[in-house]
Order: structure tokens, then sequence, then C-alpha cells
């Protein structure tokens, strides 16, 4: 089962969270039928946005947002405090050279940057952004972390593509040094890290995300929580239909005028919802009424 685990080091200022979420990843690669640089790009950044919901409370979430001048031009993950997931991407047909043997999502990306958005259940969302470093999404995210929420951390994420296009290992892990945090400690993790395998060889393994934590942090923790983790869109006909109400009187109209019914098809699960010329038409009288 895809699981993300959350721990601090016992006794010392460093938390680790740790996800494997193969399965979901895959999941994601047959909904958007993406070819293998970007299902590493769709599942980096899908995985990264479960990294930041793990301090999420109820009903709260998360948008991770990366928009680059690379062929992918932009992907898009979604989670929330139940370490539910739905992503985007723009261009799922992207597949490049490999660089150092490994798909190089850094050139797919490109140049651009990355956007946070969290629905934290205040008047408005918090949004911010920073420059893409390198597009391998890892590094990014760490340096949004320090520049935006002054958090240093250090990140690795990765997706095993098949020589079939399926996901066979996804995953990742986040390390925050908090508030308090000795240099000592601080050098301690630093040389952990130089010694950690990449993520896909320890999930390829059979690591779970605890045992990667035990791996990364190599003395003592404490666990803080863990929870699953699905691919789950909201999206509803209700929706839909508040979706095409938000575009106005005059647009609806012009749906109208067109004598069809249209099909409105989710970007993030691919569902299909079928809006009849009576619904547009309810549409116009509940404006009426409004």
């Amino acid at each position: 089962m895809d699981e993300l685990v959350k721990a601090i080091l016992k006794d010392d200022a460093i938390l680790v969270v740790s996800i494997v979420d193969t399965e979901t990843v895959e999941h994601a690669r047959r909904i958007h039928d993406t070819y293998p640089t970007a299902t590493a790009a769709l599942g980096r950044v899908m995985t990264a946005a479960l990294l930041l919901s793990h301090n999420l409370k109820d009903s709260q979430r998360v948008m991770l947002q990366i928009k680059g001048d690379g062929p992918l031009r932009e992907v898009v993950a979604e989670a929330d405090w139940l370490s539910r997931v739905r992503c985007y991407i723009k261009r799922p047909h992207i597949h490049l050279g490999l660089k150092d043997g490994k798909l190089d999502v850094g050139r797919a990306i490109g140049r651009g940057m990355l956007y946070v958005t969290k629905d934290l259940g205040l008047k408005e969302p918090y949004h911010s952004g920073v420059p893409l470093q390198t597009g391998e999404i890892g590094d990014d995210l760490a340096y949004y972390l320090l520049k935006s929420e002054q958090i240093p951390s250090a990140v690795s994420l990765g997706v095993f593509v098949d020589s079939d296009n399926s996901v066979k290992a996804s995953g990742g892990f986040m390390i925050q040094v908090m508030p308090g945090a000795s240099n000592e400690i601080v050098d301690y993790i630093e040389n952990r890290l130089s010694d950690v395998p990449p993520v896909t060889s320890m999930v390829l393994d059979g690591y779970s995300p605890l045992d990667i934590i035990k791996r990364v942090a190599g003395r003592e923790i404490e666990i803080l929580g863990r929870r699953g983790i699905t691919y789950y869109c909201p999206c509803s006909r209700e929706r839909v239909l508040d979706s095409i109400a938000s575009l106005g009187r005059e647009e609806i109209e012009e749906l109208i005028s067109k004598g069809e019914d249209i099909d409105v098809r989710c970007w993030f699960c691919g569902k299909s919802y079928r809006v009849s010329q009576e619904d547009l038409r309810g549409l116009l009288v509940q404006d009426n009424q409004g």
C-alpha cells in the first residue's frame, strides 16, 4: 500500500517525511497516458505535493504547479490533508533521450517557475513562487522551502519507469532542519545523505517509507504520523455546472445558441460530463433568480 510516514530524530530537531507512491503514480500514468519522461516528471511533482501535505489539517490542501519552457510546459499536482492526490500534465506524450542513464526530467521541464498554493481554510489561499533551479523538482522544492518558508531542507525524489512504460517504483523523502537543531546534527545528516542510495533503488529493493526514514536517520526515531496515499478527484456534475455558471450569462447564451449538448472533461481524472441544452437553460434561470 502507498504510504506517507513522518518522523523526527529522537532528541534532535530533524524532521523526516518519506513516501512510497508507486501504485498511485502508475494510476496517474494510466489516466493521463504519459510517456516515460512525462511519467517521471508527473510522479516527482505528485510526490513533492504529497510531501508538502504532511502538516495539513482538516480540509486543507496544497497545489504544486511547475511551469517551464521545456516540452512538458506545465505539470500540476494537488494533495490534501488525507494524502489524497490528483494531477495534470499539459503534454503527456513527451519522451526525451536519457541523460547519464536517467530520464531527463530537467530538460523536459526547462527554465521557469515553481508555484505553491495552500488552501488553509482562511479568507484567501496562500500563494508563493520561486524560479526553477534545475527542473529536477527535488532541488526546486528544497529551494522553495528555503526561500518561501525559511526551512532548510533536503529533498530526494525518484520514479523508475519499466521497459513496458509502467511505473515500477516511485517515492521520495524530505529532511527538514527545525529550530534548535545543532550544527553537529546537521553535519551528521549531511554525511548520512552522501551514503543514502537513490530513492528508486530503495523502493525497488522493497523499502517501505519507514525503512527509508531509518536508512536516512541511522539512529532512533519517533514516528509522528502515517497515512495511506490514494489518487482522488472530487470533481462532480455539480462542480461542472458551477464552473459553467461562473462563465457569465453571455457565454452561456452563446453555448445555447449552438444548439448542441457539450461534453466537459476533467483535466485531473479524465471523467467526462454531458451538459445538455436543458442544463444550460437552467443555469440562465438560476442567474435570473439570483
